[in-house]
């Protein structure tokens, strides 16, 4: 009994460690997708314009479509390791990333590309899944990263047997 309780808590220190690890990793691309826009306002504060003149431009909708589409990559490897049994979960998830937030963000991105002047509307729609892009990534990619972390290895010597058998 005690035995199977320190069992436990060892898993559970795990989990918690790779939840750590996965939410720095997040943290990390994160800055790498946003340091783009923060440059592109770096230099329109420079030039005179407002801080906030990078939501009148596409950039930040390209910046949620490449947040949405790193979601899924996430998401994907996050699940590969698990058993087949969990696969509708990950599908499920993928499809609502891709119908809520990567077709809708491609979608605000062509017509800023096609509508002059662009309207209020479209700039705040364009604020809203850029700001939804980045909640998505931070929800599911440390939840997917950080179950390649707790999985990954095992997947990986299995891999390992499999071809030293050969």
């Amino acid at each position: 009994m005690i035995k199977d309780l320190s069992v436990i808590l060892n898993v559970e220190g795990a989990h918690k460690t790779h939840r750590i690890a996965a939410m720095y990793a997040i943290l990390g691309d994160l800055l790498f997708i946003v340091l783009p826009l923060v440059v592109i306002s770096i230099v329109d504060v420079s030039i005179g314009r407002s801080l906030f003149a990078i939501i009148q431009t596409p950039e930040l909708s390209f910046g949620s479509a490449v947040l949405f589409g790193q979601t899924i990559i996430k998401v994907v490897s996050g699940f590969a390791y698990t058993k087949p049994t969990g696969a509708e979960q990950p599908v499920f998830i993928i499809a609502l990333i891709i119908v809520f937030g990567l077709v809708p963000s491609l979608v605000v991105l062509a017509l800023l590309l096609s509508v002059n002047p662009i309207p209020y509307g479209l700039q705040l729609a364009q604020a809203c899944m850029f700001a939804l892009g980045v909640i998505v990534f931070f929800f599911f990619g440390v939840k997917g990263h950080a179950q390649s972390l707790r999985y990954g290895s095992r997947q990986l010597d299995r891999h390992n047997d499999v071809s030293s058998s050969k």
